[in-house]
C-alpha cells in the first residue's frame, strides 16, 4: 500500500496536482462576521478577498488536536501509512497540535506507520514539497525515502513575498496605522522572506510596482539555482496582473515558461490581504531520482 500524503490548507497547490496524487488537505479554521469556516470547504479564498475589500475582518485558528487525532486514528485503523506535511511551526501552532496527537496515538497504536513533518514552509513553498513527496509516494517510495526527500526540499525551498496594500497588515495588528497610511500613499511595499526558522522576515522596502517586480526577480537570480530547469511557484491574492508581470520579467530573465500559478489560500491571505504576491523556488535544484 502506497503512503498517503496529507497537508493542510496553508498549502497552495494546483487542483489537478492534488487530485492526481491523492493529496489530502486538512482545513485551517477561518473566522469572520462571527462565523467559523473551514478553509477551502465552507469558504473560498475568492470570497474572503471580496469580503475583506468590503471591510470584513478575518482571523484564523490552528487545526485543533481533536481534528488530527480523529483523522490520524481513522487512517491507522485502516492500516494506511501516511505522512502529514505541516505548514511552518514558525507561523502557527498547527504542527504542535499534530505532534501531540501523533504522540498519543503512537502510545495506543505502537505498530502504526506514520510521520508528522514540520516543513518550515507555507503557500506554494509548502506546495512544492507536498507535490514532490506525493509524486514519489505514488511511485512506491518507502517511508525512509520520502522523509529523506522531504528533508532535502525543506532545506532548499525559498519564499519571497510582497504585500501591495498595507491596510490589511494594519487591521491584523502587524503594522501601525501611520506606517500603513504613509506606505500606501507613497506606494511603498515590503519585501519579505520566510527564514530558516520558518518565520516571516522583512528584508527590504520598494517603491513602485516595476521596481518591486524587478527586485523579486533579482532575488531569484541571486538565491536560485538552475531557474530554467525548475518550476517556479506563484501564489497571488486576487492579483493576477501582478503575477503576470512577474512571469513576464522572470520568464525573460531565466528563459523559462515553467510556472505554476495559484490563488493564495485564505489561511495566509486573511493576514496579508488582497493584492499579495508570493514566489517560491529552490536554492539548490535537484531532480530527485525516480523512486
Amino acid at each position: 500500500m502506497n503512503i498517503k500524503i496529507i497537508t493542510d490548507s496553508a498549502c497552495d497547490i494546483l487542483e489537478d496536482d492534488r487530485d492526481a496524487y491523492d493529496i489530502e488537505i486538512m482545513p485551517v479554521y477561518v473566522t469572520g462576521d462571527t462565523k467559523n469556516y473551514r478553509d477551502g470547504i465552507d469558504i473560498t479564498s475568492e470570497l474572503v478577498y471580496k469580503n475583506m475589500r468590503s471591510g470584513v475582518r478575518y482571523k484564523t485558528s490552528q487545526i485543533p488536536y481533536g481534528d488530527f487525532f480523529k483523522r490520524f486514528e481513522a487512517l491507522i485503523l485502516e492500516k494506511q501509512p501516511f505522512i502529514y506535511l505541516s505548514f511552518s511551526s514558525g507561523l502557527s501552532g498547527t504542527y504542535q497540535a499534530a505532534t501531540l496527537a501523533a504522540r498519543d496515538l503512537k502510545e495506543t497504536y505502537p505498530e502504526a506507520v506514520f510521520e508528522v513533518v514540520d516543513t518550515k514552509a507555507v503557500c506554494y513553498g509548502l506546495g512544492h514539497i507536498v507535490y514532490a513527496v506525493a509524486k514519489a509516494a505514488k511511485n512506491g517510495g518507502t517511508m525512509d525515502e520520502l522523509i529523506k526527500q522531504s528533508s532535502y526540499y525543506i532545506k532548499h525551498v525559498k519564499h519571497v513575498f510582497t504585500v501591495t496594500d498595507l491596510q490589511y497588515l494594519y487591521r491584523g495588528g502587524r503594522l501601525n496605522k501611520g506606517t500603513a497610511i504613509i506606505g500606501n500613499m507613497l506606494h511603498i511595499n515590503p519585501l519579505l522572506v520566510v527564514d530558516e526558522a520558518g518565520e516571516l522576515k522583512q528584508i527590504d522596502k520598494i517603491r513602485g510596482e516595476k521596481k518591486l517586480i524587478k527586485k523579486m526577480v533579482d532575488y531569484l537570480e541571486v538565491y536560485g539555482n538552475q531557474m530554467n530547469a525548475q518550476t517556479i511557484g506563484i501564489s497571488h491574492a486576487d492579483n493576477p496582473d501582478l503575477a503576470a508581470s512577474f512571469v513576464k520579467l522572470a520568464g525573460k530573465r531565466f528563459n523559462t515558461d515553467n510556472f505554476k500559478i495559484v490563488q493564495l489560500g485564505a489561511t495566509v491571505g486573511t493576514h496579508t490581504g488582497p493584492g499579495t504576491l508570493a514566489v517560491f523556488f529552490f536554492d539548490e535544484w535537484k531532480e530527485w531520482p525516480r523512486i
